[in-house]
């Protein structure tokens, strides 16, 4: 009676474990033919079935599995994932728009202390989405819509900046940060403190933080209220709004009851590890003709403009406008349309501004 009482006691810390276990860490990493999404994944890992359409007006096909269109090289940090993910393209202001919902196995509870975590990667393509263009993960509860991750509608300005709260959250407002979105792949995370259904939920939402650590709440570029009275049960992309030609590429959506679970399993770190300084080298050759080599080097991820300027100081060409990881730069530049004479280069970044002069002879 002893023994069975054991073995009893032994299998209920097995199933209460292989409960907790359940619940985490999820992951869809679109690991499926090249088709539409619609109707691709099962009942497993942590999922309840497969992706469905969840807006009876959207355009069905916008989004689909693709290969090759995410510019993981270009993040931040070195995430390991399929070369498969969902690919966007919204040709068409406002009549381009879809939802799509995935169930989970279980719903994850509202329970006091509890704490979790949300994220996905996204590169967003130029053109820059604009005004009510609106894209986004989403938790629900059946068909409750309780939480909108990326960039909501509702900003009739032409500034998008990273959203999280309702998925029309306005021009501004604790839903709005101030982090502007720029072109490139980003990783975007966000923290959940459950209340246990007597209170608010409290949420928080970075960009690219450190793997490594726990990010700081007070680093936060979104600090708000939710409201998750019984927790969640589902996810779902969507995106929409008034800007054609939008393209965006979503991969490796997690929900996790841990950080680490989070980040740390998944190999993510440093791309660089070892610190950059912010140069611009001279041209070679100098004197040129028609052509020279510049080289610069950046500290951080940042928005770079490379151009150069004639004696009176008019600009030229603009040789790079966008945004760079850190790293050295290489590229050429030909003057056979220039007259010959002297001329400046100027690199300026988030990190300032350097300036060099080169001399065209023809």
């Amino acid at each position: 009676m002893h023994i069975r009482s054991i073995m009893m006691s032994l299998l209920l810390i097995f199933l209460i474990a292989s409960l907790s276990m359940s619940q985490s860490m999820i992951s869809e990493s679109f690991e499926y033919p090249l088709t539409t999404i619609a109707d691709l994944g099962t009942a497993s890992d942590g999922f309840g079935g497969a992706w469905f359409v969840h807006e009876e007006t959207g355009v069905e096909g916008l989004a689909a599995i693709g290969k090759g269109f995410f510019n993981y090289g270009d993040l931040n940090w070195e995430i390991p994932a399929d070369t498969t993910h969902i690919q966007v393209n919204k040709k068409r202001a406002w009549a381009d728009h879809m939802r799509y919902k995935r169930p989970l196995a279980e719903t994850w509870p509202n329970e006091a202390g509890k704490i979790y975590w949300v994220s996905y990667l996204l590169d967003v393509k130029e053109p820059l989405p604009v005004g009510n263009t609106y894209f986004m993960v989403k938790l629900y509860y059946d068909d409750g819509e309780l939480l909108a991750i990326g960039k909501g509608g509702g900003r009739d300005d032409l500034t998008p900046v990273w959203t999280c709260g309702s998925g029309w959250p306005g021009q501004s407002g604790d839903d709005v940060s101030n982090v502007d979105i720029l072109a490139g792949p980003v990783w975007l995370v966000v923290r959940i403190d459950m209340s246990g259904g007597t209170g608010v939920e409290r949420t928080f939402m970075w960009v690219d933080p450190d793997p490594s650590a726990e990010p700081d709440t007070n680093t936060a570029i979104v600090k708000r209220n939710s409201n998750m009275p019984s927790g969640f049960n589902s996810i779902a992309l969507e995106y929409g709004g008034d800007g054609p030609d939008v393209t965006l590429v979503f991969d490796e959506i997690r929900i996790a009851s841990d950080y680490a679970d989070l980040s740390l399993p998944t190999g993510i770190r440093l791309v660089q590890n070892l610190p950059y300084q912010f140069v611009l080298s001279q041209n070679y050759p100098n004197p040129f003709n028609p052509s020279t080599t510049i080289s610069y080097t950046i500290q951080n991820r940042t928005q770079v403009d490379l151009s150069v300027y004639d004696l009176l100081g008019r600009k030229v060409t603009v040789l790079v406008n966008g945004v760079q990881n850190a790293g050295e730069h290489v590229l050429s530049f030909s003057g056979a349309d220039l007259p010959s004479g002297i001329y400046y280069y100027t690199l300026k970044t988030d990190n300032g501004m350097i300036t060099k002069k080169m001399v065209l002879l023809k």
